[in-house]
């Protein structure tokens, strides 16, 4: 994650001292950093209190995906609710592909 200064608002970069991570500016300012796994758990507890339960987070071999909720009717079991992302399946000059995960039955499925 990129940390700017708080008070000139220079990029901060790592720096080590007596065996202490630091970000430090140069402008002279500097702050203890602290792993960059604890500054992900923040950033999506952040996100999960932002957006209540509009959120799904999975957690897939050291990769964190964030996917939102959307109201989208299951074809599988009707249920109301899925979690939903795009992706670029054809040409860069096509429109990206909708898919959609029911929260119920977990039945996966996609619109174009």
């Amino acid at each position: 994650m990129v940390c700017f200064c708080p008070e000139c608002s220079s990029l901060l970069r790592k720096k080590t001292v007596n065996g202490t991570n630091l970000l430090a500016c140069r402008c002279g300012y500097e702050e203890v950093n602290a792993s960059h796994a604890d500054d992900l758990k923040k950033n999506i507890e952040k996100k999960k209190h932002a957006m209540g339960k509009s959120l799904v987070v999975i957690k897939e071999e050291d990769k964190i995906i964030v996917h939102p909720l959307v109201s989208k009717y299951c074809p599988k079991c009707n249920h109301k609710e899925a979690e939903a992302w795009q992706e670029q399946t054809r040409s860069a000059d096509e429109p990206s592909t909708s898919f959609f995960k029911c929260t119920k039955c977990k039945f996966t499925w996609r619109e174009y």
